[in-house]
């Protein structure tokens, strides 16, 4: 009886003190498919963002967790973070089996912590960036704003979807993985820049074609020699970001003297809303 009037006590305050939940399994299209949910302590009984974050190939959700560090950022912030595992540790980057996959998380999400539907972000490595690519052009209409670190469509498809989505890429200049300049002789058929593939996205979100240039970055970190190109202006006040890490390789940052991936993304996604564009 006291723990229900403790529970009945802290639901009226509007907060809940959740324990982080460990690998997590729920039903998609008859398959069972498992994550990592972590939940930080003291999360608000309603209106929590969601951050789904995609492991890259070969990689899983564990692996994820351990090198995007989210929850340094969810325990301050008061989100709730899902780590998915792709089927053999990879992803459907160009049909609908975890876009249903994504879907069910953010529907499974609401109905356990009621977190704001408005308020879901994506983002994703390697091959979890081509997966944030290809659900920018499939669930622009549920995802508010998509954060892409070292991936990106390698068949250069044109951006297309529901709406003028939010974007900040993060990619290292010296990825040898994912090439920042483009790779002529990739089996995909050779794929351009990212810097260009970026400003494709910034054309498509109605974006002015100029953009704004922070070197170095973040400006108050002078040793560093990130660069971040923001273009401003986009339909229903979208912005598309390009932070280009100097010197870093295929992986996501954590540098002091530079950029911490994951605390970026969450500062320009978190701006956005879905029904700031409805």
């Amino acid at each position: 009886m006291r723990k229900v009037v403790l529970w009945m006590c802290m639901a009226a305050a509007g907060v809940f003190s959740l324990p982080a939940r460990a690998q997590d399994t729920i039903q998609v299209d008859g398959v069972a498919r498992n994550m990592i949910t972590y939940v930080p302590e003291a999360l608000p009984a309603e209106g929590a963002p969601l951050v789904i974050s995609l492991h890259g190939l070969w990689q899983d959700a564990a692996f994820q967790q351990k090198q995007t560090r989210w929850e340094d950022v969810a325990d301050t912030a008061k989100f709730v973070v899902v780590y998915p595992n792709g089927v053999n540790k990879a992803w459907d980057i160009s049909g609908d089996k975890d876009i249903r996959f994504i879907e069910t998380i953010i529907d499974t999400m609401y109905n356990r912590y009621h977190v704001d539907r408005g308020r879901v972000y994506l983002t994703g490595f390697s091959m979890g960036g081509m997966m944030t690519y290809h659900a920018m052009a499939k669930l622009g209409d549920k995802i508010a704003a998509f954060g892409p670190v070292s991936g990106f469509p390698v068949d250069y498809r044109e951006p297309s979807g529901p709406r003028a989505v939010p974007i900040i890429h993060v990619h290292g200049t010296a990825d040898n993985v994912v090439h920042y300049e483009g790779d002529a002789k990739h089996p995909a058929g050779g794929y351009g820049s990212i810097t260009d593939y970026v400003a494709k996205w910034a054309a498509f979100d109605g974006c002015d074609p100029t953009p704004e240039v922070v070197k170095p970055y973040p400006a108050d970190k002078p040793a560093s020699g990130d660069t971040y190109t923001r273009y401003s202006g986009g339909k229903n006040g979208v912005e598309v970001v390009l932070l280009s890490l100097e010197g870093k390789g295929h992986w996501h940052s954590n540098d002091p003297a530079g950029v911490m991936s994951s605390k970026e993304i969450w500062n320009f996604c978190k701006r956005y809303a879905l029904r700031q564009a409805e």
